[in-house]
């Protein structure tokens, strides 16, 4: 595991918002759907600080150590803040039960909601965060929202990778969509 530094992230520490960027266990962080809510941040001076890594059996043994233990060291290696916020993509997102427990906001992007542990600490938190899935994505499992807190938003036909199958164009409009709601988020922080 490895973190770095988004190109164009705000170099001025004082006054830097960071954003911690969890990858998928089979989706980079440099796939479209992080791609682009990263580019916004970098536009709206976000430090964006993202993490690589390449899963293995104890990382997939431990998944919710292993994902805290990555946004840890993301924080760790970027500027001092007062203002953070966790950006994940699905396996990344095993690490909602350390970021309530942390009090760091959250959005988190085809989450694993089939994840008890992951539904546990979402009916129980206050936070805000935003949760962004598809309506075709088994692991979204959107229909049992007893959830209070947090908002849900289901783009209508996309799977797992919020893709509307078989339509390239309503699969780019659902991205801007799901940007668009990221840079709602982040500009109320």
């Amino acid at each position: 595991m490895e973190t770095f530094a988004w190109r164009g992230s705000s170099a001025n520490s004082d006054q830097a918002k960071v954003a911690v960027l969890l990858p998928g266990a089979n989706y980079p962080v440099e796939a479209p759907l992080l791609f682009w809510v990263a580019e916004m941040l970098v536009g709206s001076g976000w430090h964006v600080q993202a993490v690589r890594w390449t899963l293995d059996d104890a990382a997939r043994s431990e998944p919710y150590e292993y994902t805290a233990n990555a946004a840890q060291q993301a924080i760790a290696d970027a500027p001092t803040t007062e203002t953070t916020l966790i950006v994940a993509k699905s396996f990344g997102t095993l690490c909602i039960p350390w970021a309530d427990e942390a009090d760091i906001p959250g959005l988190w992007l085809t989450p694993i909601l089939t994840d008890e542990k992951v539904r546990a600490t979402l009916a129980a938190t206050s936070r805000r965060d935003v949760l962004i899935g598809g309506s075709r994505d088994e692991l979204w499992d959107g229909g049992r929202r007893d959830e209070k807190a947090s908002t849900f938003i289901e783009i209508a036909g996309a799977d797992h990778g919020l893709q509307i199958p078989g339509d390239w164009g309503a699969s780019m409009d659902a991205h801007r969509d799901v940007v668009t709601h990221a840079e709602n988020f982040v500009a109320a922080m």
